[in-house]
């Protein structure tokens, strides 16, 4: 038990200091004032989230190991940019071919769902309109399949392969098998 309170704990802490330092990036401020004030109100929010808002602790749903969450970040900047030149390719080439596509879905924890949903529409020629019951619909510009399974894989499978590999000590749902 005085375990799962110090993981609890740990987890709040590491939630606070994010917040803390996602205020000071977004204030583009970094003065002992400022990051008070981050902290101050990131715990206000954390505190009122964890009580009024979710139904089970905000450091349990959205867990994500350091490793995965590195892994994100280098495959989001990576497709990022080759999107971006694909994207301007296709627009300059007169190639638009605008569909909607429904792409399938193996990630079952609804906070990888929503990462990959985000990382795709954050991908220039593609948004997400809906993710709901292991399907994505996504806007794609360059339209080049109806196979859902194709589309799928051109789109969205290297972000989904960041959530659907195993990382040691946790399972492919990022939660820890201890």
């Amino acid at each position: 038990m005085p375990e799962q309170k110090n993981r609890s704990l740990s987890g709040f802490l590491t939630a606070w200091a994010v917040c803390t330092i996602v205020w000071a990036i977004w204030n583009e401020s970094y003065t002992v004032f400022t990051l008070i004030e981050g902290a101050v109100l990131s715990l206000l929010v954390l505190q009122l989230t964890n009580r009024y808002l979710l139904r089970a602790r905000y450091q349990d749903l959205f867990r994500l190991h350091p490793l995965r969450l590195l892994q994100y970040v280098a495959v989001l900047i990576v497709e990022i940019f080759r999107s971006g030149v694909h994207a301007m390719y296709v627009t300059l080439s007169g190639r638009i071919n605008v569909g909607v596509v429904d792409l399938p879905t193996a990630i079952r924890n609804p906070f990888h769902g929503v990462l990959v949903a985000n990382a795709i529409t954050l991908t220039p020629g593609t948004v997400t309109i809906d993710y709901h019951r292991g399907t994505f619909k996504v806007v794609w510009i360059e339209c080049l399949t109806a196979d859902p399974d194709e589309a799928a894989e051109m789109i969205k499978g290297r972000f989904e392969r960041v959530f659907t590999q195993r990382t040691a000590g946790h399972s492919s749902d990022g939660q820890s098998r201890e």
